[in-house]
């Protein structure tokens, strides 16, 4: 992996798993490192971030984000990003950070297909990202065409067909409609279930990540270098699991073993990272090998979103 003093990933201590229905979480325990990083949230709501069409016409994969703090905003993969002012719904390609006092065209994928103009409709919260199984067939697509050098940039390398077909195939599992076939919606379709998930699988307060499995199958983690951040992200986080592990079929309700959860992290450590380019601050490296699928943003040696998926995703798919 990324060698660093400071570096995360080699310090965690993987805690009992926590079970609702078929979704398993195991809390992942480390030492807190403090960074001063504002997020895309508390960004919004008290006006520091501005998200914008790029101009008058707009273009679907980007956005005008402005930051008017005098520290970084982060922005994390999947992050849905709503607005009266936009012309749809998008979703985050990759975690960014975004500079100070700045402003930067963000590369985005359409969450939203049916729709293109401004609309006074009730939108739903932003506190939500595109779920498990779309992020992971996005970054392993992303990775695909850039070991193809079908994109130069990490960030531009999305396919956003894929991204309509992955959000089309919810739909029809859900047998929800959309007018505007707006990912948004399946969302809101399951607001009560999503509570349940919320309300039964709260982290404990050291938490600087998660495992997360669907029946005996670990499917991913995320991790962070700070507690408060991974407690306001992990809302987001949860719901993006808990929509794949609604939609499973069959339904197992047997528990992974902790050794299984400790075996991913322990081959995203010895796993050989490429760096890319990324738009905002700190290095952004990608994984990718026969197990797993996986982006880190770091920022001076020490994690700031570390994303990783299962190959395993892809019999899920």
């Amino acid at each position: 992996m990324i060698r660093k003093e400071n570096n995360t990933l080699g310090q965690i201590k993987i805690e009992k798993v926590q079970s609702f229905n078929n979704l398993n979480i195991f809390p992942l325990i480390g030492k807190k490192i403090d960074q001063n990083i504002k997020l895309f949230e508390n960004s919004l709501n008290d006006k520091s971030l501005g998200i914008s069409e790029i101009d008058s016409d707009g273009a679907v994969p980007y956005l005008a984000v402005e930051n008017f703090n005098p520290i970084p905003v982060l922005i994390i993969d999947g992050q849905t990003i709503t607005g009266h002012n936009l012309k749809q719904n998008r979703i985050v390609t990759v975690s960014v950070l975004i500079p100070i006092l700045s402003k930067i065209k963000l590369s985005v994928l359409c969450s939203e297909r049916g729709r293109w103009s401004r609309t006074d409709r009730r939108f739903a919260s932003r506190d939500s990202a595109m779920f498990a199984k779309g992020r992971f067939a996005k970054m392993e697509r992303m990775q695909q065409n850039m070991r193809e050098n079908i994109s130069e940039n990490y960030h531009e390398a999305a396919d956003q067909e894929q991204t309509w077909e992955q959000i089309n195939n919810k739909f029809q599992s859900f047998d929800t409609y959309s007018s505007s076939e707006s990912m948004q919606d399946i969302y809101e379709s399951k607001e009560k279930k999503m509570k349940e998930y919320l309300d039964n699988l709260k982290m404990p307060e050291n938490t600087l990540g998660a495992v997360f499995a669907i029946g005996a199958s670990v499917m991913g983690f995320e991790l962070f270098s700070n507690t408060n951040t991974f407690h306001s992200l992990y809302p987001k986080l949860l719901k993006s699991y808990a929509l794949d592990a609604i939609e499973n079929k069959v339904r197992d309700n047997s528990e992974p073993l902790i050794t299984d959860a400790k075996k991913m992290i322990e081959m995203a450590d010895s796993s050989v990272a490429k760096q890319c380019k990324n738009q905002g601050l700190g290095q952004l490296f990608t994984i990718n090998n026969d197990d797993l699928c996986a982006t880190v943003l770091m920022l001076d040696g020490v994690i700031v979103h570390f994303t990783c998926f299962s190959k395993n995703m892809q019999g899920e798919l």
